[in-house]
């Protein structure tokens, strides 16, 4: 565990990780991550959720006031008010997607710095007051720097992504089922610019934080979070990872309902 005795900062994702199944930061979660953050070692939530809703997790669970947010499209710090890193669409090309989606009835999230909205075919299931809108002339905020693409249909999202693609925008896939193509309720995937990921993000504010590398360690459960991985020092999956993320941790700890970021903060930092 040698290598764990000289790490300066935590990058933690939300969900599947930071919290339980419920959404929920736990009691045991905050005080563990307030401990660490007390020693003096940064503690960053990052994640593909808005800004907003990054902000109110990195809040409860006692975290650093910077957050990475929008799947890297966003670093901000929170106490100073400060916008340290944001890489926005061009909203020509939101119009694009936009109306690609509209015209073949899928799902599609937009997310500003201060909304996120979605269109009629958006599965909306976490209660968030997101804002429904018709038309994209209806935005009012155009700073969006990431977006959730979404549909039952695995052809329209195969198709979907193919166009985005197209259009220079960098593809995370957050279904597991998109990837082999089995049956699932639906399908979906992480839209930001290209060259833009967590891990893109990381490197940035290690570099503007003057840390190193192997000064790192980040936890997560899915393959969204690989590009994470791949520029943190010590990477940590989860119980409840895939396996993509477990064959490329260098520890696994229990579940997101076991507390297991708290188990292994508590153990080992």
């Amino acid at each position: 565990m040698d290598e764990l005795d000289n790490i300066k900062i935590v990058f933690i994702d939300i969900d599947g990780t930071l919290v339980n199944d419920e959404k929920e930061v736990s009691l045991a979660t905050s005080s563990a991550i307030q401990r660490i953050v007390n020693k003096g070692i940064y503690v960053v939530i990052t994640s593909g959720r808005d800004l907003v809703h990054t902000i109110d997790k990195s809040k409860i669970a006692n975290c650093s006031p910077i957050v990475i947010s929008c799947g890297g499209g966003i670093i901000y710090n929170y106490d100073m008010d400060k916008m340290i890193f944001s890489d926005l669409f061009d909203f020509s090309k939101v119009k694009l997607v936009w109306d690609y989606c509209l015209d073949n009835e899928i799902g599609l999230i937009l997310k500003s710095n201060t909304t996120v909205y979605y269109n009629k075919y958006s599965l909306v299931t976490s209660g968030l007051e997101y804002k429904l809108i018709s038309d994209i002339s209806d935005i009012t905020d155009i700073t969006i720097s990431h977006f959730l693409i979404m549909s039952d249909c695995y052809d329209k999202i195969n198709n979907v992504y193919k166009y985005v693609s197209s259009l220079g925008m960098f593809v995370t896939s957050l279904s597991s089922s998109y990837l082999d193509n089995t049956v699932s309720d639906y399908y979906s995937i992480d839209v930001n610019n290209s060259n833009v990921s967590k891990g893109t993000a990381v490197n940035y504010l290690l570099k503007y934080l003057n840390l190193k590398k192997e000064e790192s360690m980040s936890f997560g459960d899915y393959i969204n979070d690989l590009d994470m991985f791949s520029s943190c020092g010590v990477n940590i999956a989860m119980g409840n990872s895939c396996s993509e993320i477990k064959e490329k941790a260098d520890f696994i700890t229990k579940s997101n309902n076991e507390d297991g970021v708290a188990w292994f903060l508590n153990k080992y930092l």
